[in-house]
This record gives C-alpha cells, structure tokens and sequence, in this order.
C-alpha cells in the first residue's frame, strides 16, 4: 500500500509540475487564460506587485488594493493608466473593502474574472514576547481580510463565466510553526475557509483555490525584527516570482491547494500520509 501510495504522490507531484504543453495534453478540464479583469490585495510590494506586473504585461484590467497607496502610484509610472485602478485600503475594514470592490466591479460591467487574495502580514517571535495587538492584527488582515474581500467580491465573481477566487496560503498550514503561531494559525484558516468554499461556492460556478509556498524572499520576511529558528534551518529560497506563476496555474488548470516550489511540493504531498507524530518531530528539529 505505502509503494502505491508514494507512485501516486510523485505522478501528482510531476502532473502539477510538468510544463504546461505537457498538461494540456493530460488534462481535460483545463482552462485557457482568457480572463482580463483581476482584483489583488497587498499589491504594493513583493508577491502582490509582482502579479500585477505579471498579468499587466498581459493586457489584463488591473484592480490593485493596498495600504502603501505611493507603492501603488509607483507601480502605475509609465504604464496605462486606463487598464489599472488603485485603492488605498485596509482590507480588515469591511465598510471600505465592499467600497472599493463595487466601485472597481461596477467600473467594468459588474464582472470579475479573478480575486487574488494576498495581503497578510507577518510578525515572527516567542508568542509571549508579541504584544496581543500583534496577535490580534495578524488575524484582522490575513482572516478577516480575506474573508472581508470573498464577501465582497462574491456577487461580481457569480455573474463572472469561470470565475476564479484565489487565496494565498502558507506552507505553515501543515503544521503549526514555533515562532509564528499567530500567522501560522490564520493560514490555518485560510486552508478551511479555502475548502469550504470550493464545495460551497461550486453550484455558482466559482472556483476557488490557494496557493501554498514555503518561506518566500520577500519585505515581510527582511523587514523581520527577529528570525525564527526554522526559517534559519529551511532558508528563503523562493522568489516572488515562483508564487506568480503558480497562481497563473490556478487560473489556468485549477487545483484545490497547489504547492510552490518543487522541493516544497514533495513534503506536502507527502503530509497527507505522513502521521501526525512524525510531522511533529520533524517541526520540532526545524524549530530548535
């Protein structure tokens, strides 16, 4: 049973990461990427900003939402101007989430192709040594953040053909990391919320997925006033890059949770059948 079960995992694993040429020849449900309006938070910087750049070359229809509205104003130097809109936004506000996300829907025929749910924060330390404020705000941006923007989008995405919602995750949804409880914990709640409305939002023709990467060199991994000991052992191999073209698979070729990296991808494929105590020990070196 364990040899059958490890050949299924490396054919999933080489489906998810072979070439797209190749999948189109195994894959019949696979979508073509014609869509042309995105909305994205946390675009000001790092994974969100390079998306945008991604799907601007593109000639997508841009909707780009995030605190640091002069990172936005940045990114719209020299470029069409006619094809972005920018929000400066809080995306645990709910009130101002739902305002900029009618305003940009309604601007273009009340359509929505895809949502990408990216903006989160990260604060990495000894839960006791966080403040309950750190605490409190990591759940305000990354859970309600994302729940904030789903509800809002909703109405745009059922009237969308092949709408598409994608949230980013965390490879810290596996197991819960030491040092980054609190963000370990949300990404938790993004993998529920993630599955739930897969099978939810299905019968409205919603398709809704995350993206999963491992510690990825970005701001919110520099900008750390500490680091954490499995950050220290696994190293920040990836780029913002890698994140970028995984959620172009998730638009292209759907899957409910798509991992980052190839690396990655073998020990999240292998967690689904690996028991609990032994993705305890293994946390465990990474964390001491």
């Amino acid at each position: 049973c364990l040899k059958i079960t490890m050949i299924t995992i490396f054919a999933t694993i080489r489906t998810s990461l072979m070439p797209d040429t190749l999948k189109a020849q195994t894959s019949k449900t696979k979508k073509t990427i014609i869509m042309k309006i995105i909305f994205i938070t946390g675009a000001g910087m790092g994974i969100g900003r390079a998306t945008a750049q991604y799907f601007y070359a593109r000639g997508w229809t841009l909707g780009l939402a995030d605190l640091d509205s002069e990172a936005l104003a940045r990114f719209c130097d020299g470029k069409d101007t006619n094809r972005i809109s920018i929000y400066s936004l809080d995306v645990s506000d709910a009130k101002a989430v739902e305002k900029c996300i009618d305003e940009f829907c309604l601007n273009h025929d009340g359509q929505l192709d895809v949502l990408l749910n990216n903006a989160g924060i990260l604060k990495v330390g000894s839960f006791e040594d966080l403040s309950i404020e750190d605490h409190q705000r990591t759940f305000a941006v990354n859970v309600n953040g994302t729940v904030n923007c789903l509800h809002a989008a909703f109405t745009y995405l059922k009237r969308t053909p092949n709408s598409t919602a994608i949230n980013v995750s965390s490879a810290s949804s596996n197991y819960g990391v030491p040092e980054l409880s609190t963000y370990s914990a949300s990404k938790f709640a993004i993998k529920a919320l993630t599955e739930a409305l897969e099978l939810e939002w299905k019968e409205h023709g919603i398709t809704v997925c995350d993206v999963v990467p491992p510690f990825v060199n970005t701001n919110m991994l520099s900008s750390q006033d500490v680091t954490s000991k499995a950050l220290n052992k696994m190293g920040a191999q990836l780029v913002a890059g890698d994140v970028v073209r995984t959620i172009a698979k998730q638009i292209e070729s759907p899957k409910l949770h798509r991992p980052v990296g190839f690396q990655y991808a073998i020990l999240h494929y292998l967690s689904d059948v690996t028991p609990s105590f032994m993705q305890r020990w293994l946390m465990r070196y990474l964390s001491h």
